[in-house]
């Protein structure tokens, strides 16, 4: 464990995180991108006695790099976290990596391969795949995942996700984004396993009147009607719509 000469260790507490997760609007305050780093910005870590989430800003590792290089001054940090880039345009964001083949999706208790719309509501596609545009480049997932209240959190776009800073928190550690909609309420899980399997692990979710919730190896959709349907372990594959709701 690192301590600086003050005792404080670089690990940031997690209630710490999560506000500076808010405040900087869960991406980078310079470029706005959702992989990120935590720098003790104003005082510097080495002259630290507390984590004060007031003094630490979120930075991509690329932003990060300039600043701890030195290419770039603390003081484009500071101006940034004034007016954080996410907050600006209200979300985070960055790209999924769908390189090999057409990208399947796991849905909780649902695998779906080879599939142009993978489910579909009300005769809409919630999630849809577009072949390259050119050879050699990665097909194009497109879709959306909203709160249990039927608000939009997260979006697709030919692979590019952005997350909405109206979420209570955004979390991207390792290969996963979580997203809470208050402490220890988790709507949504989602995991990528490169370079074609996109998972969803944990939802909780209402769209279109229907409401989804998947855990694991499990998916439940309850309809207006109160009907439910339940599925572990089920697949679709080479389908031109796996799943319609």
């Amino acid at each position: 464990m690192s301590l600086n000469a003050f005792g404080l260790s670089r690990d940031i507490p997690s209630d710490v995180k999560r506000l500076v997760r808010q405040k900087c609007g869960f991406g980078c305050v310079i470029c706005g991108l959702g992989i990120v780093q935590y720098e003790h910005v104003d005082p510097e870590f080495k002259d630290a006695k507390q984590h004060d989430p007031e003094a630490i800003a979120l930075l991509c590792p690329q932003c990060h790099a300039k600043v701890t290089t030195g290419m770039w001054s603390k003081a484009r940090v500071k101006l940034a976290m004034r007016s954080p880039k996410c907050k600006q345009v209200g979300h985070t964001r960055e790209f999924f990596d769908f390189i090999e083949g057409h990208p399947e999706l796991q849905f909780g208790g649902v695998r779906l391969k080879n599939c142009p719309v993978p489910i579909q509501v009300g005769g809409h596609p919630l999630f849809s795949i577009k072949p390259p545009e050119n050879d050699g480049e990665p097909f194009l997932f497109s879709g959306l995942f909203s709160d249990q209240a039927g608000n939009v959190s997260l979006v697709i776009e030919d692979n590019e996700w952005r997350a909405a800073t109206t979420a209570w928190d955004i979390e991207v550690k390792g290969k996963s984004i979580t997203i809470r909609e208050a402490h220890s309420v988790i709507h949504l899980v989602l995991r990528v396993d490169p370079p074609k399997v996109l998972i969803v692990e944990r939802l909780n979710m209402s769209f279109a009147g229907l409401h989804f919730e998947a855990n694991g190896n499990f998916l439940r959709v309850r309809f207006p009607n109160g009907g439910i349907n339940e599925f572990t372990s089920c697949l679709a594959d080479n389908c031109s719509v796996g799943m319609a709701f």
